[in-house]
């Protein structure tokens, strides 16, 4: 438990010292750039100019965490458990279940009240650059999963292996956050995804098909924004509940012994 907080820790130190050196950094160039030409302050903060310049600043924490976490040999990428001619089957389901999750959030009927004109806008821009997008999200969620689920759940499952309570446990944590940082519609897609995700890494003890299902749903995100699906959105999620449950199922020869 102390090696899993050790992991949690150190992460979160190491994002926050990237940002704010990275954003002073930032904003030190941009005042620099408006002096220099003699702008207005602010000129240089278009949105383009704050997005790729963002992106730069998430590319460096990505490079660091990996670096880290991969040199000191605290998480991997592996494969995992799964044989060889499972993995394409849960990939699969993968993809399906989250897109299917991806399009019930976009139904929610409060999402764009709830976004920022911040957040509307950025999600505007990265639908107008879909390949640069795209590249970014699955160095993000690569990352992102490589230390909470590859490095932080490894090693609680490791110290003690309860995933009938763990994991149910860690998806009401991020329910709860999420409750606090948004509304009770979202907090319900969080736990969900969180539930789901845990239990593919304890069956597979791989990163690779969360990584798959994450960039499978923000995909969707991104393409059906502001798509009006209605009640329609609820149908295939009750169809591909089956396709988590097979994926279990088709993992379930490999999983850890409690």
């Amino acid at each position: 438990m102390k090696k899993a907080m050790m992991y949690l820790l150190l992460a979160l130190g190491i994002t926050l010292v990237v940002i704010f050196i990275g954003g002073a950094m930032l904003g030190l160039i941009a005042g620099f750039i408006d002096g220099f030409y003699g702008n207005e302050v602010g000129t240089t903060t278009s949105m383009s100019v704050m997005v790729y310049a963002g992106s730069a600043l998430i590319l460096l924490l990505c490079i660091i965490l990996n670096w880290v976490f991969l040199k000191l040999g605290f998480a991997s990428y592996t494969l995992g458990r799964a044989p060889k001619k499972s993995r394409l089957k849960v990939y699969v389901c993968m993809v399906i279940f989250f897109a299917t999750i991806a399009i019930l959030n976009n139904a929610m009927p409060s999402q764009e009240l709830f976004w920022g004109d911040s957040v509307q806008e950025s999600i505007g821009w990265m639908r107008s650059h879909p390949v640069y997008s795209i590249l970014l999200i699955v160095i993000i969620e690569a990352t992102d999963n490589l230390v909470i689920y590859g490095a932080v759940l490894r090693e609680i499952l490791d110290w003690k292996h309860r995933p009938v309570v763990i994991i149910p446990f860690y998806a009401g944590v991020m329910g709860v956050f999420l409750i606090l940082v948004s509304q009770t519609s979202f907090a319900t897609i969080g736990f969900i995804i969180a539930l789901a995700e845990g239990w593919i890494y304890e069956y597979s003890r791989s990163v690779v098909p969360v990584i798959i299902g994450d960039v499978a749903y923000w995909i969707v995100i991104l393409s059906s924004i502001g798509t009006s699906w209605g009640w329609f959105a609820f149908l295939p999620l009750v169809a591909t509940i089956y396709f988590l449950v097979y994926a279990m199922k088709v993992l379930e020869p490999t999983k850890p012994i409690d």
